[in-house]
């Protein structure tokens, strides 16, 4: 587990630093914004901690960068009491908690614990994860349309091309497992590369392979994915990011249905059905001198583009169900769903991070969920912050702090003001709740 905290006061960094030792000891800290981007793309931390308010690059920059990079990553905020409507702003950004300074060590320590335990068991669930049987959910027009050409497409007797396009977390990978393993390949392989995760000096040996000697690093021989294909689905996903170079040795292969690997002679045949991904505009690309049009008119023979979730939230009442049972089954939970007002805040939430965003959301939530429906209090807080501000007409420009106050006020009287069953339902400690009621002046 590693922890990255960025804050430019010295003695800030110290006392988190040593209140955070007792759960790993690979802690980093950065003095400012620009230092704390450079430590987290070398170190990929798993929680970060991050003042608002920092000299040169702010903490809410910060935050949008390293958002874009990496949905996963737990990100806390802090900041003085003053600024509380820019914490407002960064649970927008996709922060996941945020603390006013003088903060209470202790709290922070009981937080960082409850996301180390749901960051352990979601890499548990990430291994369990079965890529059979995986379909496209929603019963939306525009889901039933796309599922109707996934259906045509599986079946298809002959090798194809399939280029999907969408925003990230629209679901581009399930479509392409939809179509092989709901389809007449469903046996044979399915390889996928991910061109934004390798660097593009390694793109080609990934892809076809090398023999012994090809390079000085080549010791023995290496099939490419292209022969591990063969007879299945090749999956390449974000295509935009593949090297210029290498994109017209894909072509070639492409139309003459042969390859060879690094270091090689001997031509090899090819034959599978090739599915691209993309979440970049090909067409702007194209025009950039970045993507060759005539490896994308190949590639576009048959064409699914994927919404954005805000523009079909039909289907998000159906992938909450979904993934309910989902992890009901692997947790062995027996969580019966949503109440509706819970849900008509998630119906409406915007879900930048689409249907990623909104897996990732159930799974956190279910990790902890101990009663039988998910309620309105269950749920992050800044999903609750963003329809409390945005969508409530009765409380529109209130602060984070009125939306806080709201919230243990709902749930102190849902557990009749038992003060043990409420901490717990807010995941915060007896003491800690006490000082908000007080601070609050909260009465029954």
């Amino acid at each position: 587990m590693k922890i990255l905290i960025i804050d430019d006061e010295k003695s800030i960094r110290l006392s988190l630093s040593l209140g955070l030792k007792t759960f790993t000891d690979k802690i980093y800290s950065a003095s400012s914004g620009e230092e704390g981007i450079k430590l987290f793309e070398k170190h990929k931390p798993d929680i970060l901690i991050v003042d608002i308010n920092l000299g040169g690059i702010s903490g809410l920059k910060v935050l949008e960068k390293i958002r874009r990079k990496n949905k996963k990553c737990i990100i806390i905020m802090i900041t003085y009491i003053s600024e509380v409507k820019l914490a407002v702003e960064a649970m927008k950004l996709g922060a996941n908690d945020y603390f006013t300074k003088p903060f209470n060590i202790q709290e922070i320590k009981k937080t960082i614990e409850d996301n180390i335990k749901y960051i352990k068991k979601s890499r548990e669930l990430s291994k369990e994860d079965n890529k059979n049987g995986i379909s496209l959910v929603g019963n939306s027009e525009y889901t039933m349309k796309v599922k109707a050409v996934i259906k045509k497409v599986s079946n298809i007797p002959h090798d194809t091309f399939i280029l999907i396009q969408g925003e990230s977390g629209t679901g581009k990978e399930v479509v392409a497992k939809s179509i092989h393993f709901n389809g007449i390949r469903k046996d044979k392989a399915y390889i996928a590369l991910n061109c934004a995760a390798i660097p593009k000096s390694l793109q080609e040996s990934e892809l076809f392979g090398y023999e012994k000697g090809a390079f000085s690093d080549a010791k023995n021989h290496k099939s490419g994915l292209i022969e591990e294909a063969n007879g299945g689905t090749l999956f390449l996903d974000e295509i935009g990011d593949m090297d210029i170079l290498l994109q017209a040795k894909l072509l070639r292969v492409l139309q003459e249905k042969k390859f060879r690997s690094l270091g090689s002679t001997k031509e090899k045949c090819f034959a599978a059905n090739i599915i691209a991904a993309t979440n970049k505009n090909l067409l702007e690309e194209i025009k950039k001198g970045n993507f060759r049009e005539d490896l994308y008119y190949r590639l576009n023979i048959i064409p699914i583009n994927l919404k954005p979730l805000r523009e079909r939230k039909e289907d998000v009442k159906d992938l909450i169900g979904y993934f309910i049972n989902s992890y009901n089954n692997k947790l062995d939970k027996n969580v019966l769903g949503m109440c509706p007002e819970a849900l008509d805040i998630c119906i409406n939430y915007e879900w930048k991070g689409n249907v990623r965003e909104l897996k990732n959301f159930i799974e956190r939530i279910m990790i902890f969920q101990e009663n039988d429906f998910i309620e309105v209090e269950d749920l992050p807080q800044n999903v609750i912050s963003h329809h409390s501000v945005e969508n409530t007409p009765a409380i529109k420009g209130m602060n984070l702090e009125h939306v806080e106050m709201e919230t243990i006020s709902r749930v102190l009287r849902k557990n009749k003001w038992n003060i043990t069953k409420t901490a717990q339902a807010l995941g915060i400690s007896r003491i800690t709740l006490r000082r908000k009621i007080e601070k609050y002046s909260i009465r029954k």
